[in-house]
């Protein structure tokens, strides 16, 4: 069985590559103009959950400048003793922060933005502070309660 070989002039080659790098262009562009909408990252869903520094998932709360993530939230315990609470997602592109023990802050590790021990925006590129929740500590249990 024989084939025959398909040849095609010059022109029509350049046509046919110019057609397809105009479509990946074309292809890119409208990709960057994507409206569709992006997980929140700073949810407005109340939260509130308990957590306990004996529990092995969380001992890291038993020492100052210790922190964990969990529901969505980054706990941390200050210097001084106290606990923080915040969204754990950094309002910029929803990457998980860190917190900061010697100033106080949380760092999002991805592009540089700062959030005070409140949640508000002290270097961005995030424009959106961190939701805060409140907390209770009981010693005699070792509970956390993380609350809107």
């Amino acid at each position: 069985m024989e084939t025959e070989a398909t040849t095609i002039d010059r022109k029509e080659f350049f046509r046919l590559v110019g057609v397809s790098f105009g479509a990946i262009v074309l292809q890119q562009c409208l990709s960057g103009c994507n409206t569709g909408a992006s997980p929140d990252p700073n949810p407005t869903t109340p939260t509130d959950f308990s957590v306990n520094v004996n529990n092995g998932t969380f001992t890291a709360l038993r020492n100052a400048g210790g922190f964990v993530r969990t529901n969505g939230v980054i706990i941390a315990r200050t210097q001084q003793g106290g606990f923080i609470a915040v969204s754990q997602a950094c309002t910029h592109e929803g990457t998980a922060v860190n917190y900061i023990v010697s100033n106080n802050t949380f760092l999002c590790p991805n592009h540089g933005s700062v959030f005070s021990s409140e949640g508000e925006v002290q270097t961005g590129p995030a424009t959106k502070p961190l939701t805060r929740y409140k907390t209770s500590y009981d010693p005699s249990t070792g509970d956390i309660r993380i609350y809107p």
